[in-house]
Formats: structure tokens, sequence, C-alpha cells
């Protein structure tokens, strides 16, 4: 049985740091966006590129990647 959710991805280097995942809604898109906005400016995003990374499902700085994927 698959469940469809969209996943907050982080990974430093070749370790992933964390998986977090909700629910394939409104209010679950809503939240992974916020979450992986927070996340990315944690880590050095600026908010005038934010819809860019968002769009691109990624955001890279340096050793850091953020990604945000849909699972079906």
């Amino acid at each position: 049985m698959k469940i469809p959710t969209v996943n907050v991805i982080e990974i430093t280097g070749d370790d992933f740091q964390s998986i977090v995942s909700f629910s394939e809604d409104d209010e679950g898109n809503r939240e992974a966006e916020e979450l992986f906005s927070k996340k990315a400016k944690e880590n050095g995003a600026e908010d005038d590129n934010m819809e860019s990374h968002l769009d691109d499902g990624c955001y890279l700085n340096g050793t850091y990647q953020l990604l945000i994927t849909h699972s079906l």
C-alpha cells in the first residue's frame, strides 16, 4: 500500500538529516512549504528567492541540500 505524501528532506554532505512527511492535500502542502521555507532561511536562503526554490523543489547551499518532493 502506498500513501501519497509531500516530503521535506534535509541532506548535509552524504548524510540524511531529516525527512518530514505531510498529507498530500492543501493543508499538507502548505505545512510542507512553510517548513521548507523555514529550514531554507535557517540555512542562508533569502525571501526574494524562496518562490523560485519552491518551484524548483530544492535549495542548495554548499553541502546542504533541502528538497520538497511528492510521493504517490
